[in-house]
């Protein structure tokens, strides 16, 4: 079902509730992604990321550079060698290139599951400390932004789960079974 079906479905079903429900539910959002970047877990986490990716990326870096001099040296001797030496050397430096692309698709899958493995567990905990808001504060819905096209500032709880979470809130909290949490955002 595409966006704008959904949409148009929930538009329709607030315009046809009563006025006296519609008061009745209390909405809000949470910005998960900057609660990611600004919770104490989640900036340790990007932090480990970042050396992790910054490691790989020197080591790719340096196969690169060496790729390159070694296509650089042969383009210089290309005159004073043999044809077949050439189509040799050629042969030997594209198997090289795809080599160092393969590392590369390597590295950013390995990447892309490190950070799936770290943020999974702050965004579950996350969620558990939305459900404690939702439940303690009566809140029949809690989306997060990236969902949303627009919403009223007042409605935006981030600060507070942020601040629930760097707090210790809801260490071990289990996901109530029906409630569907904010997925973590997509990058």
């Amino acid at each position: 079902m595409s966006r704008a079906t959904q949409f148009l479905i929930a538009a329709v079903f607030l315009l046809s509730t009563s006025a006296a429900f519609a008061e009745d539910m209390k909405l809000g959002y949470v910005d998960m992604q900057r609660a990611l970047n600004e919770t104490e877990d989640g900036r340790k986490a990007k932090e480990k990321l970042k050396k992790d990716f910054d490691q790989k990326q020197k080591e790719l870096d340096e196969q690169q550079n060496q790729l390159k001099k070694d296509m650089e040296d042969l383009e210089k001797k290309r005159t004073l060698l043999p044809a077949d030496k050439v189509r040799e050397k050629e042969a030997e430096l594209r198997a090289r290139l795809e080599k160092v692309q393969q590392t590369y698709v390597r590295h950013q899958q390995t990447l892309s599951a490190a950070e799936q493995k770290e943020t999974a567990k702050i965004f579950e905990r996350m969620t558990g400390i939305i459900q404690q808001i939702a439940a303690a504060e009566n809140f029949s819905m809690i989306v997060d932004k990236s969902a949303l096209v627009f919403a009223k500032p007042h409605l935006d709880l981030t600060n507070e789960l942020i601040r629930r979470y760097n707090g210790g809130a809801s260490k071990a909290a289990p996901a109530a079974p029906g409630n569907k949490a904010p997925a973590a955002p997509k990058k």
